[in-house]
């Protein structure tokens, strides 16, 4: 019985001390896959399918370790995220399952390969509940390889999210 109240205390103490760190958990963010938008007429690369899985997962470490997005599973929802495809010509098709994931905001994220030197790469943030548009990472990137499709993620996350934390907005209300 002792062990019990004592085991009590110090949970308190643990949840009283979080609770003064003011951090407020970063709001939950609905993280689509890549996708390929190719105009390039060139046949796709044999590792397309792991470089876009390896894109997603490094803008879903990206964002995560800026502390403003908490990356949601959206493994429970494939089928419907699959139905979405293309998001980049869906109008907000996506913005019903960010919002069944529990996510405040919905990142759809592109790339648009032009020849296998360039291609474009946008990343979009929407707010879940209105659609609205809070945020669009975009830039080129050179080469059609793992390392040039990682390198460009986290060169948009660093350099392009903006320094306007739309976030912080929605951070106390989830």
């Amino acid at each position: 019985m002792m062990l019990s109240g004592t085991l009590a205390r110090i949970s308190a103490a643990v949840f009283a001390l979080a609770g003064w760190s003011g951090a407020a958990a970063a709001p939950a963010a609905a993280i689509f896959p890549f996708e390929i938008y190719d105009t390039s007429g060139e046949a796709p690369q044999s590792d397309l399918t792991e470089r876009l899985a390896m894109a997603t997962r490094v803008l879903s470490e990206a964002l995560e370790k800026t502390g403003r997005y908490s990356p949601v599973d959206l493994g429970p929802f494939s089928i419907e995220v699959a139905a979405t495809s293309p998001r980049y010509r869906c109008g907000d098709c996506f913005l019903p399952i960010a919002r069944q994931a529990g996510a405040a905001f919905a990142v759809v994220p592109v790339v648009h390969k032009v020849s296998s030197l360039i291609s474009s790469m946008d990343i979009w943030i929407f707010d879940a509940s209105s659609g609205a548009d809070v945020a669009h990472l975009g830039g080129q990137i050179r080469g059609d390889t793992a390392e040039a499709y990682e390198h460009g993620v986290r060169f948009l996350v660093r350099n392009r999210l903006p320094a306007d934390d739309p976030s912080s907005d929605r951070a106390g209300s989830k």
